[in-house]
């Protein structure tokens, strides 16, 4: 195979990376010069795409879904505000940490990073008897962990704050340092589904059986995803912790968990172009529909607003997708690399001189 040949299939394969990043770039720089409205709603977008790049490394990877996904989120999230919050502050609304984490206090890229691990640790424990599960028996055992996290953090009342939750982190997240973690999520993923590992672990989403027949070991290729993607997920939620410096429990439940869903399932769940299509269109949408269920102006009329409209609206998205393309917006396929696009010269392979 001539170098030039090689060079164009490592540039197809990480091109949708490249141009999903550019899109995203560009988005963020309307994002920053605009309205402070404008600006948190591109944040959060950002952080979305995060969390919706760790539900992909393993349910687009491997077929399974992943309804317990914000588990992962709402562990790193805590973790984050433990070791960012002032001591002073945690001395008087967390009286029940151990000393050791009472007086522990890091940096906010030190925080993100560990509150990626300490979801991983988690997830590393977990999936030694989930991933034994398949199909829809192992999404129903994700979802039981989300219910048994939310109970465990809405009733220890002197180590998460209880229903009152963490308050007092820092804000430390911008749009362009939540570009920055967003580029690293994609980056992940692209990396992870190029690997060895992440082929074999598509592999066994096609066939199962014919994977085992091939000798793919299905267990450990689910258990290095799902550890990965709850890191992923981890980083998203210490983002979000370190962006609205205030959170309760029923941040990470169900109204989050149907929206980075639905935002994978409609762009498309096999392929990381879909994943970040679902994040921008859906986030679209949704601003749009929140505008309309406070209230919208046509012309001279005022429409009032009706509750739910958001989420309804959601719904019914999410349901002509998987009637009318059940493969989602980009029919699971990769965004093609241009067929004119030329390889810079030092790529190329240099023509033979001739006689």
């Amino acid at each position: 195979m001539s170098t030039e040949s090689t060079s164009r299939r490592l540039l197809a394969a990480v091109f949708p990376a490249l141009a999903a990043l550019a899109a995203i770039a560009l988005v963020t720089l309307w994002g920053s010069s605009g309205s402070e409205i404008l600006d948190r709603t591109i944040i959060t977008m950002l952080i979305d795409l995060v969390l919706v790049m760790g539900l992909y490394i393993f349910a687009g990877n491997s077929g399974i879904f992943s309804f317990g996904q914000l588990s992962f989120m709402a562990i790193g999230a805590y973790a984050a505000g433990f070791l960012t919050i002032p001591v002073i502050t945690k001395r008087l609304i967390l009286p029940g940490l151990p000393d050791w984490l009472m007086t522990a206090q890091v940096g906010p890229v030190a925080a993100v990073l560990i509150g990626g691990a300490v979801a991983a640790l988690f997830a590393a424990v977990l999936a030694i008897p989930l991933m034994r599960l398949s199909g829809i028996s192992a999404s129903l055992a994700t979802f039981a962990v989300l219910i048994a996290i939310n109970v465990v953090l809405a009733n220890s009342d002197d180590v998460t704050g209880g229903t009152s939750g963490l308050n007092g982190v820092p804000v430390t997240v911008t749009s362009w340092n939540a570009f920055a973690w967003a580029a690293v999520a994609i980056a992940i993923a692209l990396a992870f589904q190029l690997t060895p590992i992440g082929r074999r672990l598509r592999a066994t989403r096609e066939d199962e059986v014919a994977a085992r027949a091939l000798g793919i070991s299905v267990l450990t290729e689910r258990r290095v995803g799902f550890v990965l993607s709850a890191f992923v997920t981890g980083v998203g939620g210490a983002l979000y912790a370190q962006f609205n410096s205030a959170f309760t429990p029923d941040a990470f439940y169900l109204d989050l968990t149907f929206l980075i869903i639905a935002m994978l399932v409609v762009g498309g769940m096999n392929s990381l172009t879909g994943a970040v299509a679902g994040v921008l269109v859906l986030t679209a949408v949704s601003e749009g529909l929140r505008r309309i269920e406070q209230g919208a102006h046509v012309g001279p009329l005022f429409v009032p607003g009706r509750t739910g409209l958001r989420e309804v609206g959601l719904a019914l998205i999410m349901l002509a997708i998987l009637l009318f393309r059940p493969r989602g917006l980009t029919g699971g396929r990769e965004l093609p690399l241009p067929r004119r696009l030329t390889l810079p010269g030092r790529l190329r392979r240099p023509a033979k001189a001739h006689r």
